[in-house]
């Protein structure tokens, strides 16, 4: 779970969601109108959750032994998914933010941290193979 690689990954999604705050707020400064920062900021960092806690089982799974670590590896997918619709229906119905801005803000947050999530997953794969 917390294995060197592991760690280094959890750095790099710290990196990302950093990178992606400070373009939003730099965003929402320029156009102000378009999207909320104090909402955007809080999707950017729900998005990261959900990714680290994907991380999370992911590299637990690798722990295990090997027959189990491919189903542990599909709920670890699973779960972001899941995460990610609670996510879209917190910020879409509950807290109204359904703007243009906002909703393409939504798509992109959430294709950049999944990318990175799959990355990381068959990166580890990959290595674990060879």
């Amino acid at each position: 779970m917390f294995t060197p690689r592991a760690k280094k990954q959890y750095f790099i999604l710290l990196i990302l969601f950093l990178m992606m705050a400070l373009l939003v707020i730099g965003f929402s400064t320029i156009l102000p109108s378009l999207i909320n920062p104090v909402s955007a900021l809080i999707l950017t960092g729900g998005f990261a959750l959900t990714a680290f806690i994907s991380l999370l089982i992911f590299f637990k799974g690798q722990q295990s032994a090997p027959e189990k670590s491919v189903f542990i590896t599909f709920m670890a997918l699973g779960v972001k998914m899941l995460l990610s619709f609670v996510l879209a229906l917190l910020f879409l119905a509950i807290f109204k933010n359904n703007q243009a801005g906002s909703v393409i803000l939504f798509f992109i947050l959430y294709l950049a941290f999944t990318v990175f999530v799959f990355l990381t997953i068959f990166s580890v794969l990959k290595r674990r193979s060879v």
